[in-house]
């Protein structure tokens, strides 16, 4: 079903008109999903954005807290980390012992993240508290803390962007089909009038 406009609607100064084709249903629906989408787009990427951005932030100003009496140390591998030390150039992260020397003498062992490859024997640097609890990340300053929530609400953003496109397509896809269908369904209708035209001269 159509719907067309009145004569002469849509003309431009030109003498061309723009808005005197036929309005087909497919074409409503079109029009209306661009518009929800933009709006539904609008409405959700800045605020998961911003709260996926926050949540970091409050994470890592946590864990900072958390943190806050670490003491920086110079531990040593205690076995091969990760197999051969070609895995390496990957630069991925395996957990593997450590061992240090507190300054009360006491030699204290634990697992953290070390480079795959490395070799036993190679410095790790690590941060420990009092209670000998040790981790290889560092707590986040201040501004880490802001870089890395800015960092997430971006890629938040882009991820939502790229989600809006693949959406739009498939949406844009099904709309195409359906159209399609109408032109067969009408070009049929068609033929079989001229057929029966045809056939009663």
């Amino acid at each position: 079903m159509t719907e067309e406009e009145p004569p002469g609607a849509g003309r431009e100064p030109g003498g061309s008109s723009t808005r005197g084709l036929p309005v087909r249903a497919s074409d409503r629906i079109q029009r209306w999903g661009r518009v929800l989408l933009v709006v539904v787009f609008l409405l959700a990427a800045p605020f998961a954005s911003v709260a996926t951005g926050r949540a970091v932030h409050n994470a890592e100003i946590r864990r900072a807290a958390t943190l806050s009496d670490t003491t920086r140390v110079e531990a040593r591998l205690v076995s091969d980390a990760g197999g051969p030390a070609a895995d390496a150039r990957a630069q991925s992260l395996v957990r593997a012992s450590v061992r240090w020397t507190q300054p009360d003498g006491h030699v204290r062992t634990a697992v953290v993240s070390v480079w795959a490859g490395s070799r036993a024997g190679t410095a790790v640097p690590i941060w420990t508290t009092a209670q000998g609890a040790a981790t290889s990340r560092a707590p986040a300053t201040p501004g880490e803390a802001v870089a890395s929530a800015w960092m997430t609400a971006t890629v938040t953003f882009a991820l939502a962007t790229g989600l809006l496109a693949a959406v739009w397509k498939a949406f844009t896809k099904l709309v195409d089909t359906i159209r399609c269908r109408g032109w067969e369904k009408e070009w049929d209708e068609v033929e079989a009038e001229l057929s029966e035209q045809f056939r009663n001269r």
